[in-house]
C-alpha cells in the first residue's frame, strides 16, 4: 500500500503559533516519516519541511476564533479535495466545526480522524460534535469523559499532544525579562494560564503574599494572552488586588519569546482548573518540563497526568505558596523536579512518538477504505 496521504483541516498553521491546535499540527507533522501531509496555512507562509504540502486557505494567522469568510474557505477546501486519503479534523469540538465535518463526510465519504483539540464546554451530548472515524483524545481523562458521555471506547485513542523540543541560550533569558521589563537574578515565579476562564490566576493572586513574603526579593509574573474582553476585565480585578505588593507583581500580557521567559523562571505555577480553549497539557507547561523548569499544577483533569509535576488542591493558595519557597529555597529539589519533567515529557511526547501513534491510526484507516 503506497504512503497515506492526509490533509490536515485546522486553524492556520503558522506564526505566531499561539494556539495550541496550530502547535499541535505543526509538531506532529515534524513527527510524520509514513505519510504525505498537507497543512492548511497563511498566504506566504514559511515552509514547515520539505515533505510537508501547504495549502494557503487563511489570508492571516487565525484568531482564537476564525471568521466566518475562513470557515466558509476551509469547508470549499475540503469539499473540492481529491487528493487526500484521509481528513484530520484538529479543532476543539463546537457546533459549527461539527455541522460542517458531519456534512463533508456525509457528501464525501473519506475516512477522518478527529483529535480533540480542547475540552469541550460541556461533555452533555458530546457525541453529536464527533463525526471522526477515530476520536483522538489529547489525555486519559477526556478519554473517560467522552466514554462516560456514550462515546463508544473502541472509536477513541489517546495520543498526549506532540512538542518539539525547544532550548533557549543564557541570553535568550536575559533578553526576555529585559523585554518584560523584569529583573534578572531574580526568583522568578511565572503564571502563563488564562485569566478568564479558570481559577488559576486567583488562584496564584492569593498566594501571592506568602510567596513573597517567604522567598526575598521574587517577583511574581503573569505572562496572560487576551483571548476575550472578560480577560480585560480579570486583570484589572486581580491588578487592583495585588497592588499593595508593586513592583513585585508584573503583567507582561502576551510576550514575544514565552519559552525564553519560561526557561528565566524558578518555577511555572499553573494551578488551572478548567482548560477550556488549552490542550489537554499546554504548550507552556510542556515548553517548561522541556526547559527543566518545575511547574506547579493543580490535580484535577489531564494536568494530573503529567508526571513527576507538583500537584495541588484546586484553588489551594496555600499549598501552591508552600510548593514555590520549597523550590526557591532548594535547589537540588528544583533541579530533580526539572531533570524528571523532561524525560518524562520527551518520552511520551517527543513529534516522533506521537506521529508514530497517528500513522498507525491512518495506516488502519487507509487499509479499511481499501477493502470496502
Amino acid at each position: 500500500m503506497s504512503r497515506p496521504r492526509v490533509l490536515f483541516v485546522s486553524k492556520a498553521v503558522a506564526p505566531p503559533f499561539h494556539d495550541g491546535a496550530a502547535c499541535l499540527v505543526r509538531d506532529l507533522c515534524a513527527g510524520l516519516s509514513r505519510c504525505e501531509a498537507t497543512i492548511m496555512t497563511t498566504r506566504g507562509g514559511p515552509q514547515l519541511g520539505e515533505h510537508i504540502h501547504h495549502a494557503p486557505i487563511y489570508a492571516t494567522h487565525s484568531r482564537f476564533s476564525p471568521a466566518l469568510r475562513d470557515n466558509a474557505r476551509v469547508f470549499g477546501h475540503v469539499l473540492a479535495d481529491r487528493r487526500h486519503d484521509l481528513w484530520h479534523f484538529v479543532f476543539a469540538p463546537n457546533p459549527l466545526s461539527s455541522r460542517a465535518g458531519t456534512m463533508l463526510r456525509t457528501l464525501r465519504s473519506v475516512p477522518i480522524v478527529q483529535t480533540v483539540a480542547s475540552q469541550p464546554r460541556s461533555f452533555d451530548h458530546v457525541e453529536r460534535l464527533l463525526f471522526g472515524d477515530r476520536v483522538v483524545a489529547l489525555s486519559r481523562y477526556t478519554a473517560d469523559r467522552l466514554v462516560q458521555a456514550g462515546v463508544a471506547a473502541a472509536r477513541i485513542a489517546v495520543v498526549p499532544p506532540p512538542i518539539a523540543d525547544v532550548a533557549r541560550s543564557e541570553a535568550d533569558r536575559t533578553e526576555a525579562l529585559r523585554a518584560a521589563g523584569l529583573l534578572a537574578g531574580v526568583p522568578t515565579f511565572l503564571y502563563p494560564g488564562d485569566l478568564e476562564f479558570s481559577g488559576g490566576a486567583s488562584t496564584v493572586a492569593r498566594a501571592a503574599a506568602s510567596i513573597l513574603r517567604d522567598v526575598p526579593r521574587a517577583q511574581l509574573v503573569f505572562a496572560c494572552r487576551a483571548k476575550t474582553d472578560k480577560a480585560k476585565q480579570a486583570q484589572a480585578v486581580l491588578s487592583a488586588e495585588l497592588q499593595p505588593h508593586g513592583d513585585r507583581v508584573r503583567f507582561v500580557g502576551e510576550v514575544p519569546d514565552l519559552p525564553a521567559l519560561i526557561g528565566a523562571a524558578t518555577a511555572v505555577l499553573f494551578p488551572v482548573d478548567d482548560l477550556f480553549g488549552k490542550v489537554d497539557l499546554p504548550y507552556a507547561v510542556l515548553e517548561a518540563a522541556l526547559l527543566q523548569v518545575p511547574v506547579v499544577v493543580a490535580d484535577r483533569g489531564p494536568l494530573a497526568e503529567l508526571s513527576h509535576a507538583p500537584a495541588i488542591a484546586p484553588g489551594d493558595a496555600a499549598a501552591l505558596a508552600q510548593w514555590c519557597v520549597r523550590i526557591a529555597r532548594d535547589e537540588a529539589l528544583r533541579a530533580q523536579i526539572g531533570a524528571a519533567l523532561r524525560q518524562s515529557v520527551r518520552s511520551a511526547c517527543a513529534p516522533e512518538v506521537v506521529a508514530a501513534a497517528y500513522e498507525d491510526i491512518y495506516d488502519e484507516l487507509a487499509s479499511a477504505k481499501v477493502d470496502r
